[in-house]
């Protein structure tokens, strides 16, 4: 079976923008990667489960967020926002209430835009936040990732203040705070996800390269710290960044850049506890970004600093990881995502 696959990242380069391919389940083979849209800096993107493109994007020195018609043969530009200083780090396509959740690491705020029918991109409000950490690279609140807890409310990670908010968005045009989880200080919570059966959620920290497992309370809201472990060492050295896990909710798997490696994590039955398998090495520099295809079989990962895609087959049994391919040449690419 042919699977679609999109990858985006930088343009500072050689990178043109989105790019698409075709992954067989069968094989493993990936067909030659080819721009499905030029755009300038689309560091990430979503797709709408009617094959409209959301993608991060700038122009003109401005920055924002822009949505395209991928459903036929040529990429149809359906509407742009280029409002603000700078692009956002992250977005996220909310089906059930046609939302846009956008988090700008430079802005220190997340904008909520609802996205009509056709395709336009309206603005229904946005949360702006303070504070900051003991590090460096916190001197302000730096929200890198904005989605949705199981039970529809949103959930914000700030890497600059080392908190994890959550707001109740049944008014997306007055979003109000609900709760909020006040990390280890320095730690800077990065992307999580939620167990596909279980109340629990898994952190990816970037300046800690630690993992966060916290049980999640949709009575209240409330995230309750219950394990942490290492992604990788050194964290001088090293910076986490994506985090996914498996439908069954068994195998947790995490980048870290500089390490250039994947852990592989088996979870509990409870979903409580995390044990580390191995990690296995990217072949390739800054895995900024990695995902399971929809089989399952593989999982596809995105090494920015080398220019290269790197594919592994992967055991659904023991969650273990092995290389397949990894001269897969995509310039600047920091996002995969398979639709």
């Amino acid at each position: 079976m042919l699977e679609k696959v999109l990858f985006s990242g930088y343009t500072k380069k050689d990178g043109k923008g989105v790019y698409q391919a075709e992954l067989d389940s069968d094989t493993g083979k990936l067909s030659t990667p080819e721009t499905l849209v030029e755009l300038d800096g689309p560091t990430y993107i979503d797709v709408t489960n009617d094959m409209k493109l959301i993608a991060l994007a700038k122009k003109d020195g401005k920055g924002g967020i822009v949505s395209y018609d991928i459903s036929g043969d040529k990429a149809e530009l359906l509407d742009e926002d280029f409002s603000e200083e700078t692009s956002p780090s992250y977005v996220k396509f909310d089906a059930s209430r046609s939302l846009i959740f956008s988090a700008y690491f430079h802005l220190s705020k997340v904008k909520i835009d609802h996205l009509t029918a056709d395709g336009k991109i309206e603005h229904c409000s946005e949360v702006h936040f303070e504070g900051s950490g003991p590090r460096p690279e916190q001197d302000q609140s730096k929200p890198h990732y904005s989605a949705l807890t199981p039970d529809g409310k949103l959930i914000i990670c700030d890497y600059g203040a080392d908190r994890i908010y959550i707001y109740d968005i049944n008014d997306p045009k007055n979003p109000k705070q609900v709760n909020e989880y006040i990390a280890p200080s320095g730690y800077a919570p990065r992307h999580l996800v939620f167990n596909p059966t279980k109340p629990y959620v898994y952190v990816a920290c970037e300046l800690s390269s630690k993992v966060l497992v916290m049980e999640y309370s949709e009575e209240d809201s409330r995230l309750t710290l219950v394990d942490e472990m290492d992604a990788a060492k050194d964290e001088q050295k090293n910076t986490t960044a994506a985090i996914r896990i498996s439908k069954d909710g068994k195998f947790l798997y995490v980048s870290t850049r500089g390490a250039d490696t994947i852990a592989t994590f088996s979870v509990s039955p409870d979903g409580d506890r995390l044990k580390k398998i191995n990690t296995t090495k990217t072949m390739g520099n800054g895995p900024r970004d990695f995902e399971l295809d929809p089989s399952e079989k593989y999982l596809v990962v995105a090494n920015q600093d080398s220019d290269n895609v790197s594919i592994f087959s992967r055991s659904s049994n023991k969650g273990a990881l092995n290389l397949l391919e990894e001269n897969i040449s995509i310039p600047e690419c920091v996002c995969v995502h398979f639709i």
